[in-house]
């Protein structure tokens, strides 16, 4: 009975051999840059991100041969910003941010204390790119001081990993100076540059006008809203949602726009 199980892969000559051959083919084998495992993943995972099966970090699968996987491309630096993962040294810096009560104004959250916000970074702290139903924070950093004024999240919606929400929170003190442009700016270029994805979206109360003019600034379509959907400090509120398309950031021809971002329409 074992000969008899053997005998197609022995025996299936040129054929079987061909068909071996195309089966190694059609997967990507490479090393993790993080653990250092190898890995394999079927080839149309090429150049974009994947969880590693062993260490569960989030890496790029080569797209160019490559023997290691690469790294997620942070942190980030804009003219300004350092935009990066957080770290337990953030706490009073997102103490004042989420100890502010207007900070809540238009979503469901509450105020955070100093033990709520210890235990949301030792939280954090394990949470990878592409961990499922989990937010992945990124802290904006002042080049200037190291202070933090605000973070950016970005969430995974598809199984695939190529569609993102993304939201921000901005520091009452550094609003109306630019700092949110210039983070979304660079954060649509790492989303659709560095990680190649195919959409990102987000949304915003329809009362923050603020919000309503940094999307359309930004460049994102504006695509719908969900009336009165949400219930928010003892009233319905309606969320009005942005997208942009990699196809909406990179022109016909193939050809990057400059890292600014989105080129309005």
């Amino acid at each position: 009975m074992g000969l008899w199980l053997a005998a197609p892969a022995v025996l299936g000559g040129r054929g079987a051999l061909e068909r071996d051959m195309i089966a190694e083919d059609n997967f990507v084998d490479f090393t993790c840059p993080y653990c250092g495992d190898p890995v394999s993943f079927p080839r149309e995972s090429a150049g974009f991100v994947q969880a590693c099966p062993n260490c569960t970090e989030s890496f790029i699968v080569p797209d160019d041969g490559g023997a290691v996987g690469r790294a997620i491309p942070l942190p980030i630096t804009t003219a300004r910003l350092v935009i990066r993962r957080l770290a337990a040294q953030d706490w009073q810096d997102l103490l004042e941010l989420m100890a502010d009560e207007e900070f809540f104004r238009y979503t469901d959250g509450v105020p955070l204390d100093e033990d709520g916000i210890l235990r949301w970074l030792a939280s954090d702290a394990h949470v990878k790119l592409t961990t499922p139903d989990q937010p992945f924070f990124l802290g904006l950093e002042l080049q200037d001081g190291g202070k933090l004024i605000g973070y950016a999240t970005l969430n995974f919606t598809d199984p695939q990993w190529r569609q993102v929400n993304f939201s921000l929170g901005l520091n009452r003190k550094f609003q109306r100076q630019g700092y949110a442009r210039e983070t979304v700016a660079a954060l649509l270029d790492f989303c659709f540059r560095g990680l190649k994805l195919h959409r990102v979206a987000s949304w915003c109360d329809h009362r923050n006008a603020a919000g309503l003019r940094l999307w359309e600034k930004a460049g994102l379509r504006r695509e719908g809203e969900f009336v009165k959907n949400r219930w928010v400090h003892g009233e319905w509120a309606t969320s009005v949602w942005f997208a942009a398309l990699a196809e909406d950031y990179f022109p016909s021809q193939g050809q990057a726009l400059p890292a600014g971002g989105i080129e309005p329409g």
